[in-house]
């Protein structure tokens, strides 16, 4: 079937499938903890944070309702990966930390991404990477102005 005949969020819906089917399956095959894509998300976004993650933005920015996001914190600490602390100051605050068991579950879940990465970007020049990421960066600032 031609790609340019079908509607253009179902190409980019197509191609975000396959490419997450094969994260999943490779993630499976080699991580020693096994995650979903959003609970990796939330993961990587609590391990980069530079300041407190509040929820209603985490939420927002996945597309989740805050106790979905609350469910994945809690799968999270189950494993190990995260920890609440409480603030010393104001006992009724809590801080969400990253184990040292999730930051090697994050670099082991990034180095699987990178070789994925790597083998999809295989035939393609530096041109074509500039110009795919110029189409997407274009179709995403169009959309948000609408």
């Amino acid at each position: 079937m031609k790609q340019d005949n079908l509607p253009l969020g179902m190409v980019v819906g197509q191609m975000m499938h396959e490419m997450l089917r094969v994260l999943k399956k490779r993630d499976i095959e080699q991580a020693d903890v096994i995650l979903s894509i959003e609970q990796h998300a939330v993961l990587h976004i609590l391990n980069e944070r530079k300041s407190d993650v509040i929820l209603k933005e985490m939420a927002c920015a996945m597309g989740k309702d805050k106790s979905a996001i609350l469910r994945i914190i809690d799968v999270l600490e189950e494993k190990e990966l995260v920890r609440r602390a409480v603030d010393q100051k104001d006992r009724r605050k809590k801080y969400l930390m990253v184990t040292e068991k999730g930051k090697q579950v994050i670099e082991k879940f990034l180095k699987i991404e990178a070789e994925l990465r790597a083998e999809l970007k295989e035939g393609l020049t530096k041109e074509d990477m500039k110009t795919f990421y110029k189409v997407v960066g274009h179709i995403k600032a169009k959309a948000k102005q609408m």
